[in-house]
């Protein structure tokens, strides 16, 4: 990208983040220690501000450092994130409970005793659900909790069933089989954390040769 160009999109993006938090020229310079004559040379595209102001630019408008050199929309802040992301989770799960409502009501109507048993399962489908977000937007402990809550949750679904479908008392075993599988996890996820680590702790050594 050409200085020009960067200087443009530089003074866009530092223009229409102030505006989307509601911020004047003069409040932002008030924040910065700076004059609101900066602010609107930057804005101008007359100056760029040092690495040190957009490093504090971008914890105010909580967004990543390269957005104020990314063409096209406003990046959302980490706080917009995070409540799409559980808006998406929430309306996803309901929709689960919604099709397991369903479900029993077909079962009602044809008098099968074990309709409830769509609710049961509407759990660890839902966990499926939690499983694939996680692993899409959250963490490495999201990730692992999300996948333990469906290995038990589909653990005690099954257990359920052969109880009450099959009269089937001895499937306790499930269990242990859940709880082995539980250790593996863990184990996976610990060994994922430390390649992490371990990635992150080589590119800054390779930052510094």
């Amino acid at each position: 990208m050409e200085e020009n160009r960067i200087r443009t999109v530089l003074a866009e993006k530092l223009t229409a983040y102030r505006k989307r938090a509601g911020l004047t020229q003069a409040e932002l310079a008030e924040k910065l220690n700076y004059s609101d004559k900066s602010i609107s040379k930057w804005e101008r595209g007359d100056g760029m501000p040092d690495l040190l102001v957009l490093c504090k630019l971008a914890d105010l408008y909580d967004v990543p450092l390269d957005s104020f050199l990314r063409e096209g929309p406003l990046v959302r802040s980490q706080a917009e994130q995070k409540s799409r992301h559980i808006i998406i989770t929430l309306i996803s799960i309901g929709l689960v409970f919604f099709i397991a409502a369903i479900g029993f009501f077909i079962c009602y109507l044809a008098k099968v005793r074990v309709g409830w048993l769509a609710f049961i399962y509407a759990i660890p489908v839902s966990m499926i659900l939690l499983v694939v977000f996680s692993h899409k937007w959250s963490n490495l402990l999201w990730q692992a909790l999300s996948v333990s809550g469906l290995v038990w949750t589909l653990c005690g679904a099954i257990y359920i069933s052969f109880v009450v479908i099959g009269g089937i008392q001895k499937v306790a075993m499930l269990f242990m089989v859940a709880a082995v599988f539980q250790v593996l996890v863990i184990l996976w996820y610990v060994l994922m954390l430390v390649r992490k680590r371990n990635k992150a702790r080589k590119e800054a050594d390779h930052v510094l040769s």
